[in-house]
């Protein structure tokens, strides 16, 4: 752990929590040769961190928008950087103070800090089991919406006790843990507290501004998403605004925003984060998408489990939207750099209505150049780089992004039947969820091809691609929901047939005469394990599948020198 403390001035150090230490005598010339080693190991580190990610400029060009568009759009902008406060006063209030300390000063270690910081959502490395690189402070999963320490235990043993009432706002996606005195017998109380009373506030300015691009837009349907948002903010009753969300059309403009995303919550990962991504539509390309829609029914009865784990899709709606990003905040900056998501998450909206299905097309193409490309290049036996491709890793995207809503949505079978599944599943549904996604996606895609709805004589490019996406993904670590998911992929496939590995090349390949058969046995033992809803057995399996075997060591050995993942380098242009 890296305890370092900036020597720019006695306002930051007292801002981290820092005091400046006296002389304890010894020899001061020896004392500055220490302290210059152990800075020079310190600065090394910090460039080591940054080196995992590759700077990708981002510029979006506003200027030819009129008046009125660049207003929604400004407006916008400003909701989303509140919401981006609203992110670190739920993750790291730590972090927080470190970063406007940061952003004050001017030095190159100074500005390396700050970018890690940023990119980070505090001070705690993410592609590095949550290392502290900055300050004395050990990461905590529960971040702040929580008392500090809480484990997963503690709180299930205090809210068994309680009345349903309560206990359903304790697991409630937008309420905040806090203590709240003691009991008589001196044992620590605790409240659940709804976000809109928490952040009432700091939600005050977003919702003016909601509502004020509400009014200035032409688009009824967009004004009409705008204000239910605004109010959902103030009720934390999202089903309108979601429903509205997936009923929008002929928007120019579109956003993820609110809380949504429960990744991050290490102890129940039900908690949602604030998140914002402000977006330019691009309609043609979205039209292309819709053939997909009528095809759900038929996705889910294909699925390789019993009928009593399915779930009712039809008459949902899948709406499949194309975008540009130009500013993402709060979670949606911090970390994973998704390229594209299926929202919103709650269940009830999934039965009801059906879901959003965005892709972000400039991500895709940073992702693909930037990372995917040169890492498949490494990996990939050299006989099958022909079949990698960005329309390949695409397509396994969008099925990706399909696939997150067939499958069981609420446990099907047991004693918590009914329930929704990442309650009942807890902290490990995230990348449990990831890799059933991915691959009842591929068995999807199988599916489709056979059907005529997509190019059978594109599969082996479809697998490839595949291939490469994990490979990019694995490399967050096996604390991260996305990189735990794809080594249960590797894992499994490679062990029971799918992919193939060359120790004498190190390279990997797709093993094409297998690999439909192999997909379909790891779709149904995740799809069933969601089913079940049985936290222990989705244990044991993550035990079995998500370890580091030595095919998987070897080969981020051998990828170490490429960058893990872009770091978006954002810029608007308005006249």
């Amino acid at each position: 752990m890296i305890k370092y403390l900036l020597v720019a001035g006695l306002a930051f150090l007292m801002a981290c929590g820092g005091n400046p230490q006296k002389g304890d005598g010894k020899d001061s010339t020896q004392s500055n040769a220490a302290d210059s080693t152990e800075k020079n190991a310190e600065n090394s580190k910090i460039k080591q961190y940054l080196a995992q990610y590759a700077p990708y400029e981002m510029a979006f060009d506003a200027s030819g928008y009129s008046d009125k568009d660049k207003q929604v759009l400004k407006k916008l902008v400003k909701a989303a950087e509140y919401i981006d406060t609203l992110y670190w006063l739920q993750t790291s209030k730590y972090g927080l103070r470190l970063r406007d300390s940061l952003v004050k000063l001017n030095d190159p270690v100074s500005k390396d800090l700050y970018t890690l910081v940023l990119r980070n959502g505090g001070p705690f490395e993410q592609l590095n089991e949550h290392e502290t690189f900055m300050g004395d402070q050990a990461f905590y999963g529960g971040g702040e919406l929580y008392p500090r320490g809480m484990t997963s235990e503690q709180f299930d043993t205090y809210v068994q006790k309680l009345p349903k009432e309560q206990q359903a706002e304790f697991m409630y996606p937008y309420t905040v843990i806090k203590e709240d005195g003691t009991s008589e017998d001196g044992q620590k109380k605790y409240k659940a507290v709804r976000y809109s009373v928490a952040y009432k506030e700091r939600l005050a300015p977003i919702v003016k501004l909601l509502n004020e691009c509400a009014d200035l837009t032409d688009n009824e349907s967009f004004a009409k998403f705008l204000r239910l948002k605004a109010k959902a903010l103030t009720t934390d009753n999202y089903f309108d605004a979601d429903v509205a969300w997936i009923d929008m059309k002929g928007n120019k403009f579109d956003m993820v925003f609110g809380p949504f995303e429960t990744y991050s919550d290490k102890v129940k990962g039900v908690k949602a984060k604030y998140e914002a991504y402000i977006e330019i539509v691009d309609q043609t390309e979205s039209d292309k998408l819709d053939k997909y829609t009528q095809y759900l029914t038929q996705m889910e009865n294909n699925l390789p489990i019993p009928d009593e784990y399915k779930s009712i899709v039809k008459g949902l709606t899948a709406k499949f939207i194309i975008v540009q990003d130009i500013i993402r905040k709060g979670e949606g900056a911090i970390g994973y750099q998704a390229v594209a998501t299926n929202l919103p998450n709650d269940p009830e909206v999934h039965a009801k209505k059906g879901t959003t299905k965005t892709f972000w097309k400039n991500m895709f193409k940073a992702r693909f150049n930037a990372i995917i490309k040169p890492v498949s290049q490494e990996l990939i036996d050299e006989s099958q780089l022909q079949y990698l491709s960005d329309e390949g890793f695409f397509q396994f995207v969008l099925m990706h992004e399909i696939c997150h809503a067939v499958g069981p949505r609420k446990v099907k079978v047991g004693p918590k039947k009914g329930m929704a599944t990442n309650a009942a599943i807890g902290p490990d549904y995230s990348a449990l969820e990831e890799a059933k996604a991915d691959i009842s996606g591929l068995h999807s895609l199988a599916f489709l091809m056979d059907e005529g709805v997509v190019d059978k004589k594109r599969e082996r490019e479809f697998y490839v691609s595949f291939l490469g996406s994990l490979f990019r993904t694995v490399r967050f670590g096996l604390e991260e929901a996305h990189g735990k998911a794809a080594a249960i992929s590797l894992n499994y496939l490679l062990k029971n047939g799918g992919l193939k590995y060359n120790d004498q090349t190190q390279r990997w390949s797709i093993d094409f005469a297998n690999i439909r058969e192999g997909i379909k046995n790891l779709a149904r033992e995740l799809l069933i394990l969601e089913g079940d809803g049985d936290s222990a057995k989705v244990k044991t399996f993550f035990e079995k599948w998500t370890g580091m075997s030595p095919q998987l060591k070897t080969s981020l050995e051998k990828t170490k020198k490429i960058a893990i993942d872009v770091l978006p380098i954002r810029s608007i242009k308005w006249e």
